[in-house]
C-alpha cells in the first residue's frame, strides 16, 4: 500500500478531533443538536485551516444513517462513502476551473432532482471567489431558495471577492489561524502516535514556520522526518528551514548584555558559517528580547516553550529594561533596512554595533522642584522676607543635565520692612522653566529684594471653560499669591545664551517705590492695602423672571448651563425684545451654520427651568447689534490677556532682569489668572 501523507491520514472524521475553531463547532453542532439548520453555509478562512475538513463532517452528519446528528457514526456505507470521497450526493465542484456561467448553469439542473442515496444532496463549492459574475447571478435564486433537500456548502480563502447578493444568502463562518502552540501540542499526539522521535524545540520551529496553518504543518511534518530519515531534531529542522540555531542568538544577546564587541563580531563570524539569513536572524533577535522584555514585566508569564525558560530569565536578570527596549526598537527599525545595506552581513553587523553605540548611559536628570500630587489647591506659606543684607535670595536655581553648571548669581537690592506671612491658596504650577544666568553677573547684586506679586503669572491656573470664565466663581486665592510661586515658572522669559559680557549696572539696583508696583505688589507690601486685583471677577447673579429683559441676556445664558451643538447657537443669540412670556432673540448669522429650528423648543425649556416659568422662545437669523454671550467672553478673555501682558511689561523685576540679563519676554507664553473679586 502507498504512503498516505499526515496531512491525509490524520485529517480529521468527526467534530471532537477538530483542532481549534470551537466558535465554528459550538454553532454547527448546536444547530444539527436541534434541527436548526440553514440552506447555506460560507466558510472563510487562510489555506490549512480546516474549511473543506468542518464542510465533509457537515455532510457527513447530515446523511448518516443513524440520523441528523452532531456525532457521524462513521461506520454506515454513507459515512465510509463520504471519507474516501465517493458518496454520489456529495458533490464537490472545485470553482477555480470551474468559473464559466454554463459550468454553473450545468450544476444547477440537477438541483431539482431527490438525492440518490443520502438524506441530503450536499453541494461544496471550494474557492467560489474564483467563480464568473455571470455565475454568481446564475446561483443566486436558487442558494436563496434551494429545494429541501439540497444544502450548499461554499469554501473561500477571499470573502471579499465575493458579491454582497451571495454573503446575505449564507450562514458565515470565519475560521482562525492556528496558534504555534496548538499547533505543536497537535504535532506531538501526531508523531507519539506515528512513533517517530522528535525534539520539541524542533517542533516549536515547525509551528511557527507554518503560519497558522494545520495542513501546513503536517507537510513540514512530512518533510522533516525524511529530511532527519525517520527523526526530528531542532538542529536538522533549522537546517532544513534556513533558520538560525537558537544557540546562537543566545550569543548574540549575551554579548551584547556584556557590552562586548569582540565578542558580538565572533558570535556573527561564528554565525556566518551557516550561510544564515540575516533578516531571520533578526527576527529571532526580537523573539529573545520580546521573551525578556515580558519576563522583566512578568516573570511568571515566561513559559518553557521554547526549552530555554531558565537563559530567558538569566538574561532578564542582565540586561536593563531600557536596553531591552531600545536593543528591540534598534532590531526593528534594522530589519526594516537591511535590504538597503550593499552587503547583507554588513548591514546585520552594523545593527549590532548601533546596539552598542546608542545604549543609554543613564536616566537625565529631573528638575527638583516637587509638583502637585493632584489638581486640587494647596495652602503654602510666604515666607517672610529677611532683613539681613548678608543673605541673598537667588531667583532660581537651574537644573540641566550634563552640562558643566556655573554659580547662579542672586539679584538683590537694598533690605525692606519685613512683611507678616499671609497663608495664601495658589493652584498647582506647571514644572519651572529655568535658564541659567551668566557668572560675571555675579558681581554686580548682594543684598535680597523684597518679594512684589505681579497681577498676572504665567500659566497658574488653567484655562476656563468658554463662555463660563468671567463670571464663575473662582476659589479664593487671596489678594495675593507667593512669590515663590512666580519667580520659579518665569516662563515668559527669554534669556539669551552667554557669549557677550552682559552689561553691569554703574550702581547698586535701588528697591522699586511702592507707587510704581502693580496693585497686587502694593497689597503685598501692605497688608492693610486690599484694592482689588487689575482683573477681576463678578459673582454670577440670578436674574429675576420679572426683571428679565435685553440687558440681563449674558448672565441668563451663563445660568442656563447651555452645552452640546445648542451651546453654539444660544451663545450667539442677541436677546432683542420680550412680550410677556415669549423671548425674541436674533442668531447672528455668521456663526449660524449649526442651528436647528428645533434648538427654539430646547432653549425654552431651558429658560423655563430657570425661571420656574413657562416661557417660548422665537430665533430669528440677522445681524446682531449688541454683544452676545459669546462676543463678552471674547471681549472679556483679550482683556485679561492684554492686562497680564502689561502686568508682566510692567514688574519691576522683570524690567531688571531684562536690563542687567539680556532676557526678552515671551508674550506667547503670558496667561492671565482670574482674581476672585475684593469682598466688600
Amino acid at each position: 500500500m502507498s504512503y498516505q501523507v499526515l496531512a491525509r491520514k490524520w485529517r480529521p472524521r468527526v467534530f471532537r478531533e477538530m483542532v481549534g475553531q470551537e466558535h465554528v463547532l459550538q454553532a454547527l453542532i448546536n444547530a444539527l443538536d436541534h434541527n436548526r439548520l440553514h440552506h447555506a453555509y460560507l466558510f472563510t478562512g487562510t489555506r490549512g485551516v480546516g474549511k473543506t475538513t468542518i464542510a465533509r463532517i457537515l455532510a457527513k452528519c447530515l446523511n448518516c444513517e443513524t440520523g441528523v446528528s452532531s456525532e457521524p457514526c462513521g461506520q454506515c456505507a454513507a459515512c465510509r462513502e463520504i471519507a474516501e470521497g465517493r458518496f454520489v450526493d456529495l458533490i464537490e465542484v472545485d470553482a477555480a476551473s470551474r468559473t464559466k456561467v454554463e459550468d454553473t448553469r450545468e450544476l444547477l439542473e440537477n438541483v431539482q432532482y431527490a438525492p440518490t442515496r443520502g438524506r441530503y444532496k450536499v453541494y461544496l463549492i471550494d474557492e467560489v471567489h474564483m467563480l464568473s459574475n455571470s455565475s454568481f447571478n446564475a446561483l443566486l435564486k436558487t442558494l436563496e431558495e434551494p429545494p429541501p433537500h439540497v444544502k450548499f456548502l461554499l469554501a473561500t480563502t477571499d470573502p471579499q471577492k465575493l458579491p454582497m447578493t451571495i454573503l446575505s444568502r449564507c450562514l458565515q463562518f470565519n475560521l482562525k489561524n492556528m496558534n504555534p502552540e496548538r499547533i505543536v501540542q497537535h504535532l506531538k499526539f501526531v508523531l507519539e502516535q506515528e512513533l517517530v522521535p522528535y525534539e520539541e524545540s524542533a517542533l516549536w520551529h515547525l509551528g511557527r514556520a507554518a503560519d497558522g496553518s494545520m495542513r501546513d504543518a503536517m507537510s513540514l511534518t512530512d518533510q522533516a522526518i525524511a529530511y532527519g530519515s525517520g527523526k526530528i531534531t531542532e538542529s536538522e529542522v533549522s537546517a532544513m528551514l534556513g533558520t538560525i540555531d537558537q544557540a546562537a542568538v543566545y550569543e548574540l544577546v549575551s554579548a551584547l548584555a556584556s557590552l562586548d564587541g569582540r565578542a558580538l563580531l565572533a558570535a556573527v563570524d561564528k554565525m556566518s558559517e551557516q550561510a544564515p539569513d540575516y533578516a531571520s536572524a533578526l527576527a529571532e533577535m526580537l523573539s529573545v528580547l520580546h521573551r525578556i522584555a515580558i519576563a522583566q514585566a512578568l516573570p511568571e508569564a515566561v513559559d518553557n516553550s521554547h526549552g530555554d525558560r531558565e537563559r530567558i530569565m538569566g538574561l532578564a536578570q542582565r540586561i536593563a529594561a531600557e536596553d531591552v527596549q531600545l536593543f528591540y526598537q534598534t532590531a526593528l527599525l534594522g530589519r526594516r533596512d537591511l535590504p538597503l545595506a550593499p552587503d547583507p552581513r554588513a548591514g546585520f553587523e552594523m545593527v549590532l554595533l548601533r546596539m552598542l553605540a546608542f545604549k543609554p548611559q543613564g536616566v537625565m536628570d529631573v528638575p527638583t522642584q516637587t509638583l502637585p500630587a493632584s489638581s486640587a489647591p494647596r495652602v503654602s506659606q510666604a515666607a517672610p522676607v529677611q532683613s539681613a543684607p548678608a543673605q541673598p535670595a537667588p531667583i532660581a536655581q537651574p537644573s540641566v543635565p550634563a552640562v558643566e553648571q556655573q554659580p547662579v548669581p542672586s539679584l538683590s537690592v537694598p533690605s525692606q520692612p519685613t512683611v507678616s506671612p499671609t497663608p495664601v491658596v495658589v493652584a498647582p504650577a506647571p514644572q519651572p522653566v529655568v535658564v541659567p544666568v551668566p557668572a560675571p553677573v555675579a558681581a554686580a547684586v548682594a543684598t535680597p529684594v523684597p518679594s512684589p506679586q505681579p497681577a498676572v503669572a504665567a500659566r497658574v491656573i488653567a484655562d476656563t471653560p468658554p463662555f463660563d470664565g468671567p463670571y464663575d466663581n473662582a476659589p479664593d486665592y487671596g489678594d495675593d499669591a507667593s512669590y515663590d510661586e512666580y519667580a520659579q515658572a518665569p516662563a515668559y522669559l527669554d534669556v539669551p545664551p552667554g557669549g557677550d559680557e552682559p552689561k553691569k549696572p554703574e550702581a547698586p539696583l535701588a528697591a522699586p517705590e511702592p507707587s510704581a508696583l502693580p496693585a497686587a505688589s502694593q497689597a503685598s507690601a501692605n497688608p492693610s492695602h486690599n484694592s482689588p486685583p487689575a482683573v477681576a471677577v463678578r459673582t454670577l447673579r440670578k436674574v429675576a423672571y420679572e426683571q428679565a429683559g435685553p440687558q440681563d441676556w449674558v448672565d441668563i445664558y451663563l445660568g442656563l448651563g447651555v452645552s452640546g451643538i445648542l451651546q453654539s447657537t444660544a451663545s450667539n443669540c442677541q436677546l432683542v425684545d420680550r412680550r410677556g412670556n415669549e423671548f425674541h432673540f436674533v442668531l447672528d448669522e455668521n456663526n449660524s451654520t449649526l442651528y436647528d429650528p428645533g434648538h427654539q423648543q430646547r432653549l425654552a425649556d431651558l429658560l423655563s427651568d430657570y425661571f420656574v416659568e413657562r416661557v417660548s422662545v422665537v430665533i430669528q437669523p440677522g445681524q446682531v447689534t449688541a454683544e452676545t454671550p459669546a462676543l463678552t467672553a471674547i471681549r472679556l478673555r483679550a482683556e485679561r490677556q492684554q492686562a497680564a501682558v502689561d502686568a508682566i511689561h510692567n514688574d519691576p523685576i522683570v524690567q531688571q532682569l531684562i536690563a542687567h540679563f539680556g532676557a526678552s519676554i515671551r508674550e506667547d507664553t503670558i496667561e492671565p489668572v482670574i482674581w476672585p473679586a475684593a469682598a466688600p
